[in-house]
């Protein structure tokens, strides 16, 4: 099941229980990106966009593969901590230009998928050779990372505005969608095509 179709939680009710179930989802989508070898160990963060004004964002140093909802934390626009006992993640000023810049994304996942870190690393182009992969790949730009973290996030919003996924050169990628599933659809799919990638050019070689 997907998250909840309405565009936004707005009752009493929702507050009081803590987003507790937005947190399970993002539990769970955490962890998927584990299962699939698209984060190993404590890389990788996730976000929620709970309203106009709150985020979910999973802690600092979380395991994704392993995270619990104590690991996610609740924060303002201005990455206050509303609820929460941890550190936020690093890649707090992304997720928040993020937000600030996009109303219709609604779940960002940062992943290190592994066969895109690699292809990206050796090469400026992707071929596209799946013809589901042709309709959500066309413009998938990678943008140069020399710091462990995103200091630079102006690069990654433009190009989020013309592909859903962007790829940080030797660091990662980052998916936006208006739910998980759009988003990890995005990273499976462009993991896929750079493995093919690989494999191709390996064989021409």
């Amino acid at each position: 099941m997907g998250v909840d179709s309405r565009p936004f939680p707005s009752t009493s009710e929702d507050r009081q229980m803590g987003f507790d179930k937005e947190k399970k989802e993002i539990v769970r989508w955490a962890r998927l990106l584990n299962q699939k070898g698209l984060v190993t160990a404590r890389s990788g963060n996730v976000y929620f966009k709970v309203d106009r004004e709150k985020i979910l964002i999973t802690a600092h140093d979380s395991y994704l593969g392993h995270l619990e909802k104590e690991d996610i934390i609740l924060i303002d626009l201005e990455g206050n901590i509303i609820e929460g006992e941890k550190h936020i993640t690093s890649e707090k000023l992304l997720h928040l230009d993020i937000h600030n810049k996009f109303e219709e994304f609604k779940a960002v996942l940062h992943a290190h998928s592994p066969y895109t870190v690699a292809f990206f690393h050796y090469f400026d182009s992707l071929d596209i050779f799946s013809f589901e992969a042709k309709s959500y790949l066309d413009n998938v730009i990678a943008i140069p990372q020399v710091t462990s973290i995103v200091s630079d996030t102006g690069p990654v919003t433009e190009a989020l505005e013309n592909s859903n996924i962007v790829v940080l050169r030797d660091h990662g990628v980052v998916s936006a969608g208006k739910d998980f599933k759009e988003a990890f659809g995005l990273i499976e799919l462009l993991e896929e095509q750079a493995k093919v990638n690989l494999i191709v050019r390996s064989i021409k070689t």
